[in-house]
């Protein structure tokens, strides 16, 4: 959680969650009373409904409300940072320029759609171009929330974190894997393996996508000789509805904690072994339910 950039987990308190209650639940989300559950559930609004609401605006709206307000950013960036300041916290002084001609063309780009609703017509212009435009936006942001957001990955505090736990920290994932193996074979190479081999991009970013297949085979063979597995459901629109209701906080405490649900239960809990194993993810699965 401290070094993450986006999809920076909710806290029981930035949501105004009851306190934590040990009497009634452990900090780890493996018990939680009945009554505790239920104080969860109402103060969080959980329901289907909710739900595919919420997944709809954030796949519309997330990547828009992240690059102008940094929504699900890095918290200890300081208040109305975003993409288009300059000075932003996000970026380094030798961004300045760069950022100024993004900038630019951002201007350019609104200032051409402007004309063209002008010109054309706001119902032409909103047809033939917005929807195409919110139809792709929606895509990047499903794809990447599929990879860092799941209730089996770990998220590290400044003490726990190293760069092979915060690589590790994600899933690779077969897109449109749930609509049958033809749109699971479509949604692979049409995008060149970008979910499928998302786990060798956070451990070697510089890798072309023309090698990724092999070099992601190699690295799960590497990985499994740990007992490491980290492939994800298959990516797509339900995926999105059940991560959205499973992944709903984290505790304010802790500096290796998982995602809890509406219940305040936690599918994975962190185990601490004397000494850091070389993934560190050492977990352990709950049988919850």
């Amino acid at each position: 959680m401290t070094r993450d950039e986006v999809f920076v987990p909710p806290t029981r308190s930035k949501l105004g969650l009851p306190a934590l209650n040990p009497e009634g639940e452990d900090i780890h989300g493996s018990r939680v009373s009945a009554a505790v559950k239920k104080e969860l559930c109402e103060a969080l609004g959980d329901s289907p409904i909710g739900a595919i609401l919420g997944s709809v605006f954030y796949l519309l709206c997330g990547w828009p409300a992240y690059l102008i307000t940094n929504a699900a950013g890095q918290e200890r960036y300081p208040k109305g940072t975003n993409h288009f300041q300059p000075s932003s916290a996000i970026f380094a002084p030798r961004h300045y320029f760069q950022i100024l001609i993004s900038d630019l063309g951002i201007i350019l780009w609104l200032a051409g759609i402007a004309y063209s609703i002008h010109t054309f017509g706001f119902a032409n212009v909103f047809r033939i171009y917005l929807v195409p435009y919110l139809w792709v936006n929606h895509w990047l942001v499903l794809i990447t929330f599929l990879q860092h957001t799941d209730p089996l990955l770990p998220h590290y505090r400044a003490p726990e974190f190293t760069f092979p736990r915060g690589a590790l920290a994600t899933l690779n994932r077969n897109l449109l894997g749930d609509c049958g193996s033809l749109m699971a074979w479509l949604g692979a190479h049409a995008t060149h393996g970008l979910s499928e081999t998302h786990v060798l991009h956070h451990v070697s970013s510089k890798i072309p996508h023309y090698n990724a297949w092999e070099a992601s085979t190699a690295l799960k063979k590497k990985l499994a000789q740990k007992g490491i597995h980290l492939e994800g459901g298959a990516g797509g629109w339900a995926e999105v509805y059940r991560i959205y209701k499973e992944c709903m906080f984290v505790e304010d405490s802790g500096d290796v904690v998982f995602y809890k649900n509406a219940h305040g239960l936690a599918k994975l809990r962190p185990v601490f072994a004397e000494t850091a194993s070389d993934s560190g993810v050492d977990i352990t699965k709950d049988s919850l339910k």
